[in-house]
């Protein structure tokens, strides 16, 4: 497939012209007038062959440089690489073309690669799907060394990203917390406290916290860092059915309720605690048991990236009775769903009940933002009147849904999708700082 340049759009008006005034003049030299455009026609077409013939001679190499994993609904950075091996300058243009699991611009970019140099380019994507997924193919268009034409390649780029879950980053943990450990505390040793590890007295430590056998033997005043000794166990119930589906923003409400998810169970693990996962829709999809540590967070972020929406309506009571039967004692369950899935309510009221009789239930759903604005919007179409009456009456059934909820001894947290999985961490930050569990 060839583009004529605007160079060569030049020419072949020029040509036009020619082949036109030649067909004026009168008399015995018409003739030969009439045909003149011929010779220039010939040169040009015998010039773009010879551009065919010179492309191999364009010693050009692209490439794309990406990460082997990035974070569900974060900005990806792809970096192309276009190397000249060859003596002659390249013009070359580029235009990514992107699947539906990343939302990008896919805009056509001209470079100037110079003999022997490489020009890097950068673009964001955002992933918008868990598994692997490729970036797509990049379609080019070399010029010709006369400037003549464009000759188009279409490059397949066979590398690969794994997109997970989001993860928590160190500032967003609190102090003390860490993934392989648990908060530790400088406060007095008393009862409920276990053993973590010594290091060297800091001025501020209390004296009760000294080890005297160990500083004896270390030549160096020793303290001993303790560790709460609570351990809860927690089970996450997450809904995988036909409202999974619906978009909020980049991301559809499951893929915000995945990350919310694998950080909350990150944070669940920092600290100690058991946790079990449960995807569920119409049944249970998947289950994890009670587990801990870094096994427990492999497997929790192993069903994660293997959740995926299906057509059917979500049945929590279902799931409600699978998580009873895993927990032992009294648990935090936290359950990630839609309150205005539309499902049927008594259900949904029979599942608070029967996991709040033993353990304590939290209900987390995201709040869209977009349908709050248009309650209060101005009209400006006839049909903006019945948007916002649609808009109140969602609010309203979502209202007396929580307000349901919170009768039968569950708490609903509902937030925007950026600050959905902070409230939530917060509240189990809350619970663990209360002992409520």
């Amino acid at each position: 497939m060839i583009t004529i340049s605007d160079r060569g759009y030049w020419i072949i008006g020029l040509i036009a012209v020619i082949g036109i005034a030649g067909q004026w003049p009168g008399g015995e030299g018409s003739a030969i007038a009439s045909q003149l455009w011929t010779l220039p026609a010939a040169l040009l077409v015998a010039a773009v062959f010879a551009e065919r013939a010179a492309l191999p001679a364009f010693k050009w190499h692209i490439s794309r440089e990406l990460p082997h994993q990035a974070p569900l609904g974060e900005k990806l950075v792809i970096r192309l690489l276009i190397t000249n091996n060859g003596q002659r300058n390249v013009y070359l243009e580029c235009q990514p073309s992107y699947p539906e699991c990343f939302a990008a611009e896919s805009r056509l970019t001209r470079y100037l690669v110079r003999p022997g140099k490489t020009v890097v380019d950068d673009d964001e994507l955002l992933p918008l799907e868990l598994g692997r997924s490729r970036p797509g193919e990049l379609h080019t268009r070399t010029l010709g060394f006369l400037g003549l034409v464009w000759w188009y390649r279409r490059i397949e780029d066979k590398a690969e990203v794994q997109v997970v879950p989001r993860s928590m980053s160190t500032d967003s943990r609190g102090i003390g917390e860490r993934l392989a450990g648990t908060a530790y505390s400088r406060k007095p040793i008393q009862g409920g406290m276990e053993f973590l590890v010594h290091r060297e007295y800091q001025q501020g430590d209390p004296l009760q916290s000294v080890d005297w056998k160990a500083s004896a033997r270390s030549n160096e005043m020793m303290v001993r860092i303790m560790t709460r000794e609570q351990r809860m166990e927690m089970a996450v119930l997450l809904d995988c059915g036909r409202t999974s589906q619906l978009q909020v923003g980049k991301l559809s409400q499951l893929h915000h309720n995945v990350n919310v998810v694998a950080r909350l169970s990150e944070l669940a693990v920092s600290h100690g605690d058991h946790i079990a996962c449960i995807t569920y829709a119409d049944k249970p999809l998947s289950m994890m048991t009670l587990n801990s540590g870094i096994q427990g967070l492999r497997r929790t972020r192993e069903i994660l990236r293997n959740a995926r929406s299906v057509p059917n309506e979500s049945n929590l009571l279902a799931a409600a009775l699978q998580a009873r039967r895993l927990l032992g004692h009294r648990a935090l369950v936290v359950i990630l769903t839609d309150l205005s899935n539309g499902g049927d309510a008594s259900q949904f009221s029979r599942a608070a009940r029967l996991l709040s009789a033993r353990h304590m239930v939290v209900i987390a759903s995201i709040e869209d933002t977009e349908i709050q604005q248009i309650r209060w919007s101005g009209a400006s179409l006839w049909m903006d009147p019945y948007r916002s009456f649609a808009a109140h009456e969602y609010s309203r059934e979502r209202r007396l849904a929580k307000m349901k909820l919170k009768q039968h001894g569950a708490s609903v947290i509902t937030a925007a999708p950026a600050k959905l999985d902070t409230a939530v961490l917060d509240y189990y930050r809350m619970l663990r700082q209360r002992v409520a569990v």
